[in-house]
């Protein structure tokens, strides 16, 4: 078909009244989208359509007064038309899926043509023809959106869902971003439940597209909504009684005023809102994955992980996603209340093997050695590799801390002669490693710190840096931090270059959680007993001659015999404090009798003058 011919045909239709205007365009429109792509190209049908839209559509004969009705009704079959051949190409690309699962089984091909033998292709099927087709049908229908509002939001619609089957997820999200949900237009009345639904789907989209901030806008609108639709209320949010969910939408419909006589409180929207409620709780999940609050991600990954109604396959991605999280996240009391939620979960043993191991040994408080993290670094999604940008603060002191290593390495080349002491402090370099680089470096580091605290009452912050394999610098930055979040009970001595825990006290020294200094306490009260205070760098704790793992310098003996060795030094020290104890009171006890005597004489003493005064 020519332009020419077409505009003519258009003018015709024009002439024509308004109760007949509407069957001819759309009688005009069908015919021409139904033309072979051998006769009529796509970028022909794309100026054709413009045409059309401008004549039938957005013409001040059809867009106002008694014409908009024809206006509205042009594109809703514009709308249908390329719905209908989108659901077209779906049912040939499922039929095709089908032809070839049976080639594969019966080792043949298929001479099928599908539905596409019956018809030949014609321009409107193609993908990116009908995304052009709505673009521009969208962008010349701005002008007159208050009088197409409806139109306008169907279109949008379509556009999303051809855009989501094509992976293109931010186009997606932007197409259902345009439609107007606050109501303030107030040409159309719009509902919770399709707002809920739309803010859902454009929260999806962005996650699925990797825009956590934008998506989290939009789950923050949606959290509004939720406890307003029937099924997706506080009251049924996270059970899994359908009675509830029903009970619940009782008491909300004599509020819902805005819901139509299409969408009135029936069984099937409260399931509808009982989905978007789950869809609304793995959202946020994901989203606090996305932005590193791996504590709350874990407990609701793990919350969605009971619930019946989702797919066992898919409880136990949501199984190991928590975990993931929980390992994930900082060191503290929150993460070891999670990690002991999900070590008593008999599901885990289901989980893979490494992330098991790692599960156990983080709930365990073993130090984590670099290599066993290989395989479970591996399994990580791309946000949770991601590099950690220092803070201004971060970046200064390191600056500092590599200007003082500079002076340090220059002092040392020109006092060492070159000898066997230089080539000695050569093999035992620390770590220059200032800060971790990913958040599975940091939670590691940060658990290995945990860790340390279980086992010593005082290491130096060089002894520290080796364990976690940081420069000194490093180290104290991380305890630094730790302490100040009240993560870690320590205390720092930057003179003596020493990290003393405070709370390790309540486990070894016996003396209260405040008795990781109770060895300095104990030598201030003990008058002349300094000397039994360690040194400044020294480890008082009974595992010193094991490594950090528990194990002896040489592999043997196990976590457990540690700990046996450590109870049984706990032990002696108890008896030897009640010894010393005993001792000072024997010296002191001297003095006391003597005290006593001369109490005892002194109360004596007038009871034997009165009967003599009295004599007298």
């Amino acid at each position: 078909m020519s332009a020419d011919s077409f505009a003519a045909e258009l003018a015709a239709i024009a002439a024509q009244p308004a109760t007949a205007r509407s069957d001819a365009y759309i009688d005009l429109y069908t015919r021409t989208a139904n033309t072979p792509e051998s006769e009529l190209s796509s970028d022909t049908l794309q100026r054709l359509t413009a045409d059309f839209l401008d004549a039938a559509a957005f013409s001040d004969l059809n867009s106002t007064g008694g014409g908009l009705v024809v206006g509205r009704n042009v594109l809703a079959a514009f709308h249908r038309l390329l719905s209908e051949a989108r659901r077209e190409e779906d049912g040939e690309a499922a039929a095709a899926a089908a032809d070839g699962d049976n080639d594969a089984v019966m080792g043949g091909s298929s001479s099928s043509s599908g539905a596409g033998g019956s018809r030949p292709r014609r321009a409107v099927d193609d993908v990116d023809t009908r995304i052009n087709l709505i673009d521009d049908a969208l962008e010349r229908l701005q002008p007159k959106i208050l009088s197409f509002e409806e139109q306008a939001s169907q279109l949008r619609i379509l556009l999303s869902s051809i855009l989501e089957a094509e992976h293109d997820w931010i186009r997606a999200a932007q197409a259902l971003q345009g439609i107007p949900l606050d109501g303030s237009s107030g040409q159309r009345s719009v509902t919770d439940l399709f707002r809920l639904r739309t803010y859902m789907r454009i929260v999806r989209l962005l996650l699925e597209g990797d825009d956590a901030v934008q998506a989290d806008i939009y789950l923050k609108r949606a959290s509004l909504l939720i406890h307003s639709v029937p099924g997706a209320s506080s009251r049924s949010f996270g059970t899994l009684d359908m009675s509830e969910a029903a009970a619940s939408a009782d008491l909300s419909a004599a509020a819902a005023s805005s819901s139509t006589p299409d969408e009135q409180v029936t069984k099937e929207a409260i399931q509808e809102g009982r989905e978007l409620s789950l869809h609304f709780q793995l959202c946020q999940a994901r989203i606090y994955d996305s932005q590193k609050r791996f504590a709350e991600a874990a407990m609701r990954f793990h919350k969605l992980s009971y619930i019946a109604e989702i797919d066992p396959s898919d409880r136990e991605l949501m199984l190991s996603a928590a975990v993931t999280a929980a390992i994930l996240a900082p060191a503290g009391v929150t993460r070891t209340r999670i990690l002991g939620t999900l070590v008593r979960d008999e599901r885990t043993s289901n989980l893979p093997a490494h992330q098991t191991a790692i599960l156990t040994k983080v709930f365990l408080q073993q130090i984590v050695r670099p290599k066993e993290i290989a395989a479970f670094e591996e399994m990580l999604a791309p946000h949770q590799k991601a590099i950690l940008v220092p803070s201004a603060n971060e970046k200064a002191m390191l600056a500092i801390a590599q200007a003082h290593e500079t002076n340090a390495a220059s002092g040392d080349s020109e006092m060492d002669g070159g000898g066997a002491s230089g080539s000695a402090s050569t093999a035992s370099a620390p770590s220059k490693r200032h800060a971790p680089r990913t958040v599975l470096e940091r939670a590691i580091i940060e658990h290995n710190l945990l860790s340390a605290s279980k086992i010593y009452t005082t290491i130096t912050l060089s002894g520290l840096g080796s364990l976690l394999d940081m420069s000194p610098f490093g180290a104290e930055t991380i305890a630094r931090r730790m302490i100040k979040e009240r993560r870690l009970v320590a205390e720092i001595d930057q003179v003596e270059g020493v990290l003393i825990f405070l709370a390790h006290g309540a486990e070894v020294g016996g003396e209260g959680a405040g008795a990781g200094a109770g060895v300095a306490g104990g030598a201030e009260a003990g008058g002349g007993d300094d000397a039994r205070r360690p040194a400044a760098g020294a480890t008082t704790s009974p595992l010193a001659d094991l490594g950090g793992d528990g194990t002896g310098p040489e592999g043997s003996g196990d976590l457990h015999s540690a700990y046996t060795r450590r109870w049984d030094a706990q032990i002696g020290r108890t008896a030897s404090a009640l010894e010393d104890v005993f001792q000072r009171i024997n010296r002191i006890g001297g003095v006391v009798s003597s005290a006593l005597a001369a109490a005892a004489e002194a109360s004596s003493a007038p009871a034997e003058v009165a009967p003599t005064a009295a004599q007298a």
